[in-house]
């Protein structure tokens, strides 16, 4: 059976329609989340939980310390991992998140350079953003407006140009069946607006304040929605109520542009999800006939 991928915004149905689909199909859930990689980002990552999994495995979930910085380099090269080890066990693999790139970048075979050297990823890891976009640009690129302030892509582009590594892809889009999950905006921004809400009466706000005072703000999570905007709550500079509007607006408008990234895959089927088992039906029938 091919790799089963559903893509698209939190709050769209992937986790349901991942569980139920796994139970069908014999198969083991790895995780395209760029958050939920850490740990202790449960309730602003929207983490899985134990008792949602149902006991289908999950893989790429709650194994980095928050301090510790993760490309889509490492995602493909641990996912790709994972689906051997699946594989391996006689099982079926879905791949389940709201993280497009990492999606592309491993459905569509790309190339994201040499292994990495720890010497070289040392040195840029000492350098501040500025100056990893001067070893960028010199070499004639340029960083888009985006990325200025995504560390973690500046040390991979940076490390590409150090290694004069070229990021290249080849089309394998053949191995998988992508499913783009949407359904209608305005109830989707509804339910954004209610899980945010949900979020800040579970303790995001306490499990905000507990990384930051553990690690500091300079850390990946901190350039996450759901995380950044507390900052200002936490160091007394803002009220809560406008921070916990300002989540709700980034994360529709994030929900946007999810939606937005679908029309970049070479191939993708967009399932309807307001009416679920309308929707577990499609997917069924096309997976039923894509074995």
């Amino acid at each position: 059976m091919k790799i089963i991928v559903l893509y698209g915004p939190t709050g769209v149905g992937k986790t349901a329609l991942s569980i139920k689909l796994a139970k069908r199909y014999n198969a083991e859930i790895i995780s395209c989340d760029s958050m939920q990689i850490y740990k202790y980002l449960d309730i602003g990552s929207a983490k899985v939980s134990k008792d949602e999994m149902q006991g289908v495995p999950h893989h790429l979930i709650d194994f980095l310390e928050p301090n510790q910085n993760y490309s889509v380099f490492d995602f493909v090269e641990n996912c790709k991992k994972a689906i051997h080890d699946i594989q391996k066990k006689g099982k079926n693999v879905i791949i389940v998140g709201g993280t497009g790139l990492y999606i592309k970048a491993l459905t569509e075979n790309y190339n994201l350079g040499n292994v990495k050297k720890p010497e070289i990823v040392s040195k840029l890891q000492n350098l501040s953003n500025e100056q990893l976009i001067n070893i960028i640009e010199s070499s004639g690129k340029i960083v888009k407006k985006d990325d200025l302030n995504n560390r973690v892509r500046l040390l991979r582009y940076a490390e590409l140009v150090e290694t004069k590594s070229k990021t290249t892809k080849n089309d394998e889009t053949e191995k998988y069946l992508i499913f783009g999950i949407i359904s209608d905006r305005a109830k989707l921004y509804e339910k954004i607006n209610s899980r945010v809400d949900e979020m800040i009466n579970k303790g995001l706000v306490n499990e905000t304040k507990a990384i930051y005072q553990k690690y500091g703000e300079n850390i990946s999570c901190f350039k996450a929605i759901g995380y950044k905007e507390l900052l200002p709550y936490i160091k007394g500079e803002t009220s809560l109520d406008d921070c916990v509007e300002l989540i709700k607006k980034r994360s529709r408008n994030y929900a946007k542009r999810q939606f937005t990234f679908m029309n970049q895959f070479n191939t993708i089927i967009k399932i309807d999800s307001t009416n679920f088992d309308t929707a577990f039906k499609e997917i069924s029938d096309i997976i039923d006939k894509n074995k």
